[in-house]
């Protein structure tokens, strides 16, 4: 049966010898757990080794490990001839910042207990499903072939929810070692369809390559949509690659307009000229720099892009189809 302890400076600590957590980690995971919902803040103190391990029935070395522990990772301070104490430190506001993952981690297991688990059955159940998931997290990486500045990942991440490295093709082409290493252990590959054929000649002929087509977002898309024929666009970049890529983006997709490509360079010496377009598209970290050259009756708009709607459809069908081949 669980053991507790109520002391002045210390909520409540309950330590279960069924549970397949050690006595060590449940004292830390509890101590932790503390701090993020508030119990427990910076720079309050805990009770001595002794105090806790006698209330707790454990042999002291226990708890001193445990202390020592969470001092070396910073989540307390040890000083000594006085007690334990929160640490003040950036490891323990994160804590405090997890608070929701707590709140969700009650709910589960409140969950789990109205079909009759047990804690020390919620606690093993959780830890073989952290193990299966870390051990068969699908690796996925993109092929880019844009610029920096069209982060197209972080767009597949945003609609997946899983994590992906980004190969930029020209590391590929110049065959770098650590590129190409991450591209034959991926267990699924993703690329622009334009692209499509380039990188299926150079991957694992075993390994499957997906091709998605990007686009402007709703908003973007929805606006330009509404300029009248002929309308003039100007893309905006740092550099001349980063304002082309996006102007190529849009071109692909939109077909009453004309547009140009220029660096913020180009516009510093040229603001009188701005007034022949109809909109300016910039990439976010430009944005600022840029306002201040735009007349007022020129609207400027940032540019992001969204996965086409089938194609994400696609790829999210075949990550299922890959975890299940990983899984069995």
């Amino acid at each position: 049966m669980p053991t507790c302890i109520t002391d002045q400076v210390f909520p409540l600590i309950v330590v279960d010898t069924a549970s397949p957590i050690t006595i060590g980690a449940q004292i830390t995971e509890q101590i932790k757990l503390l701090i993020a919902r508030g119990n427990l803040k910076p720079n309050q103190p805990l009770p001595p080794i002794t105090h806790l391990a006698k209330y707790l029935g454990v042999n002291h070395t226990i708890v001193a490990q445990a202390y020592n522990k969470m001092i070396a990772l910073g989540y307390l301070v040890g000083n000594r001839g006085k007690r334990t104490v929160i640490a003040n430190s950036p490891l323990v506001r994160q804590m405090v910042a997890r608070k929701t993952f707590y709140d969700l981690l009650s709910q589960a297991f409140h969950s789990a207990s109205q079909y009759g688990l047990t804690a020390a059955e919620f606690s093993a159940a959780a830890y073989a499903q952290a193990v299966l998931v870390d051990r068969h997290q699908i690796n996925v990486v993109f092929v880019n072939f844009f610029p920096d500045s069209i982060d197209i990942s972080a767009t597949i991440q945003s609609a997946t929810g899983l994590a992906l490295v980004s190969i930029p093709w020209a590391h590929l082409q110049a065959k770098e070692p650590q590129a190409l290493e991450q591209l034959l252990s991926a267990d699924l590959i993703v690329t622009t369809i334009k692209h499509l054929w380039e990188v299926a000649q150079i991957a694992d002929p075993n390994k499957e390559v997906i091709g998605i087509e990007v686009q402007p977002d709703k908003q973007l898309w929805g606006h330009i949509s509404s300029l009248r024929r002929n309308a003039k666009l100007l893309f905006v970049c740092q550099k001349k690659s980063s304002s082309e890529a996006m102007k190529e983006i849009i071109d692909y997709n939109v077909y009453h307009i004309e547009s140009k490509a220029v660096t913020v360079e180009f516009v510093q010496n040229n603001v009188p000229g701005l007034q022949e377009f109809d909109l300016v598209v910039c990439s976010r970290l430009v944005e600022s720099q840029l306002s201040q050259y735009i007349p007022k009756t020129l609207k400027l708009m940032t540019f992001s892009i969204d996965i086409n709607p089938v194609n994400l459809l696609v790829l999210q069908a075949r990550l299922a189809a890959v975890e299940m081949e990983i899984l069995t």
